[in-house]
């Protein structure tokens, strides 16, 4: 018990800010839906093509924070300073490559069927979006600066402070009020954007007038804390890639359904996020405790994502559908029994799959904390590509509706916390 509630403390910071994270997702899909149903059906695959392309970039970099734990946690402060600066230079050079990836989004948004008015919106929410995702970059690798020495609560404290600023900003931004000439999905981007850029001024301020020593010195230079950062934070960049790029093709397939089914589906999204929030945080947590050589975690995070997901499950079978039927557009060319008829399967789908894919994240959380990011790497590429998605695909081609598309879901985290478990009992036996 002592461990759960130690684990537990260092996770509250992290998990609160991926609670507002959720909250964010959850407000901005609110005011989209009341917005324009256009606006509404294009937000889910405009923003996960966006997260998708930067998550190879957020990831790989995000990890230097758990090698400055083990540095930190090994005692080498000079080190974890190294691991640092580097991974900002890193972050960096990295900018030139979120401009590049703009006309390559917009051919993949082009590939599918989809509306010439929909892809206007998915593509202008993309553009936006990119200059988000190098910001997020920027502010995991600022964070991870104090997340590795175990100082979780400033990180929490700026995380959730950015999504509250979000959340304050999107109405303003959407509805263009005050005369904004911002409005519709390109405010939500925008929103989105300067709720990033607030919490990294805040921390490079803190690191720059509390720890210049940590400003990056171009003359000393270490090409082997370079290959350490690439060694290890690629093979979590590309697991990411995988993950979420598997995702968007979901939401891209889903988004050539009937209308009354996508909205269904993007709010259920909407409210997925928000049980995501507690195994995030704690994921994180694990991740960090576990480089820096504290034995014994695992367990601890198992019994208490057991908990959390019970406590999902039991609000989700009660006010469910509830929720669901809030983010109806005004404009929506559908009846409510139709929006219904995707919601309510839905609603019994999100609850088992809430099981699955927080035991996947656990498990993952482990792994990478004990530098095994090409293990989950493998993992992820199994399960995703050469399970998930001919799977995924063959469902599109015989029966083709939201519910089995979600269940394909299911069954992809479940091979996935299949092989995690299996990976992990291995290394042990290897180690004892």
């Amino acid at each position: 018990m002592s461990r759960i509630l130690q684990l537990q403390r260092l996770a509250f910071p992290l998990t609160c800010g991926q609670l507002a994270f959720a909250l964010n997702g959850f407000v901005t899909h609110w005011f989209l839906a009341h917005s324009s149903s256009t606006a509404f059906h294009a937000s889910l695959p405009g923003s996960m093509l966006a997260v998708a392309i930067s998550s190879i970039f957020i990831s790989s970099l995000a990890y230097s924070g758990t090698i400055l734990a083990q540095r930190h946690g090994a005692g080498d402060t000079e080190g974890a300073r190294q691991v640092f600066r580097r991974a900002i230079v890193l972050t960096i050079l990295s900018a030139p490559l979120f401009l590049l990836a703009v006309p390559i989004g917009h051919f993949i948004l082009s590939i599918f069927d989809t509306q010439p008015e929909v892809l206007q919106a998915e593509s202008a929410y993309y553009d936006i979006l990119l200059a988000n995702g190098f910001f997020t970059a920027l502010a995991a690798v600022l964070g991870g600066y104090f997340t590795g020495r175990g100082k979780t609560r400033l990180v929490g404290a700026m995380t959730t402070s950015g999504f509250i600023l979000n959340m304050a900003l999107s109405p303003i931004f959407i509805n263009g009020a005050f005369g904004l000439p911002l409005h519709g999905i390109v405010g939500a981007g925008w929103a989105a954007t300067i709720a990033h850029i607030v919490p990294c001024i805040i921390l490079a301020t803190l690191i720059l007038f509390r720890h210049p020593g940590n400003i990056p010195a171009p003359s000393n230079r270490s090409p082997t804390t370079y290959s350490l950062l690439l060694k290890l934070g690629l093979p979590n960049g590309i697991r990411s890639v995988i993950d979420i790029g598997g995702f968007f093709v979901f939401v891209a397939v889903l988004a050539e359904c009937p209308p009354a089914a996508v909205a269904a589906s993007t709010a259920a999204f909407a409210i997925n996020g928000i049980y995501q929030a507690f195994p995030q945080g704690l994921a994180a947590a694990l991740e960090i405790v576990t480089a820096r050589g504290e034995q014994g975690n695992l367990r601890a995070a198992l019994a208490s994502t057991f908990v959390y997901v019970a406590l999902f499950a039991l609000v989700l079978l009660a006010f469910g559908t509830t929720f669901l039927c809030h983010f109806r557009a005004r404009d929506a060319a559908f009846t409510l029994e139709e929006f219904l008829l995707t919601a309510r399967p839905l609603v019994l789908i999100l609850a088992v799959k809430a099981l699955f894919e927080s035991l996947t994240i656990i498990l993952q959380a482990h792994l990478k904390g004990h530098g095994r990011t090409a293990t989950v790497l493998g993992i992820q590429l199994f399960s995703s590509c050469g399970f998930w998605m001919p799977l995924y695909f063959c469902v599109r081609h015989v029966h083709a509706t939201i519910p089995l598309y979600w269940l394909t879901m299911i069954a992809c985290s479940a091979l996935s916390a299949i092989l995690l478990v299996w990976k992990i009992r291995r290394l042990k036996s290897h180690t004892t």
